[in-house]
């Protein structure tokens, strides 16, 4: 046969393949497939796939019918493949091999080789006293695994999604509908002073008048949006002479010091501050509710491998920070 006649012959092969319609055939056929194909009888074939002796002989006759081919024979008690079923033999096994591949697939994260970088947008006194150990953690236990932290607004958190965060910390209340949500912390009111306050230093309580005549300092937004109490609490949160008005939390524990001064904020955040400062946290002279944060994330990444190990890190560090001060 000439080149060309070989090149007309494999096209017209090619036309008839596009062209021919193709079988439906149900897909729950390869497992009886790859059975008879591989197993030395029809009865052994059957026990494989668990399928009665009745249902293989009709798998067998609708694969037949399908292939237009015998697939095996039988002569002297002993079964044999025809040429299509030898060959089939090889690809049916690399078929099933895929498909069970692909219905036991899972997504693999290694922190040690991870390269991938997860936003994280939350309250600032949660970057610090929660987030910080954690971050700092990760110079050995993921060195290559980048974190990036973005604002966020608690009256309106879904910003933060759209600027891309993969995970929210935040106040229960706060939080945002739809979303994989997970409890990390509760957290309450508190009060800080400096340890040698000339009237609250060493002390363990603070009256109501004397939270009314005392001179507060405050970060821009205060607490209230984080840590809310009864009407009685949010009217002396609200009442309370407020002498100085920082840009953040982070710059309170270097103002209160050498001062007389009470800041009221996140219990949580001033125990880290005064195990390492010279601090004395008091309970807040009027009931406070406990306030729940927890983290959300996105629903299509509930089997995240990243996020699934980052939070359980997270989870992890607030088991270990647990205020040791109960009001």
């Amino acid at each position: 046969m000439s080149s060309e006649g070989s090149k007309e012959t494999k096209s017209d092969m090619h036309s008839l393949a596009v062209e021919r319609p193709m079988h439906r055939l149900n897909l729950n056929l390869l497992y009886p497939l790859h059975a008879i194909l591989h197993a030395p009888t029809l009865t052994e074939a059957g026990r494989r796939v668990r399928l009665s002796q009745s249902a293989m002989s009709h798998a067998l006759r609708r694969l037949r019918d399908h292939f237009s081919d015998d697939l095996v024979t039988h002569s002297g008690g002993d079964q044999h493949l025809t040429p299509l079923g030898m060959a089939l033999r090889t690809e049916v096994r690399r078929v099933m091999q895929e498909v069970e591949g692909t219905f036991n697939y899972a997504l693999d994260f290694d922190p040690l080789t991870a390269t991938q970088t997860i936003t994280i947008a939350t309250p600032e006194a949660i970057e610090q006293m929660l987030l910080g150990p954690v971050l700092r953690g990760l110079s050995a236990d993921a060195p290559t695994l980048s974190v990036r932290m973005i604002p966020l607004d608690v009256d309106a958190p879904q910003g933060a999604l759209d600027q891309g965060a993969d995970l929210l910390l935040l106040s229960e209340g706060a939080a945002v509908d739809r979303l994989e949500t997970l409890p990390i912390l509760n957290d309450h009111a508190s009060c800080m002073v400096w340890s040698g306050h000339p009237e609250f230093g060493s002390s363990r309580e603070i009256s109501e008048a004397q939270y009314r005549a005392a001179r507060h300092i405050a970060p821009q937004g205060g607490v209230r949006a984080l840590l809310a109490g009864d009407d009685r609490g949010e009217h002396m949160l609200k009442a309370r002479k407020i002498w100085v008005r920082t840009t953040s939390q982070a710059t309170l524990p270097a103002i209160l010091i050498g001062s007389d001064l009470v800041a009221t904020g996140s219990a949580w955040l001033f125990q880290y501050y005064a195990s390492i400062m010279p601090l004395n946290v008091i309970p807040a002279p009027f009931p406070t509710k406990e306030t729940i944060f927890v983290a959300q994330w996105a629903n299509h990444r509930r089997r995240d491998p990243m996020l699934a190990w980052f939070v359980k890190r997270i989870q992890e560090q607030a088991g270990r920070l647990l205020p040791k001060w109960v009001p």
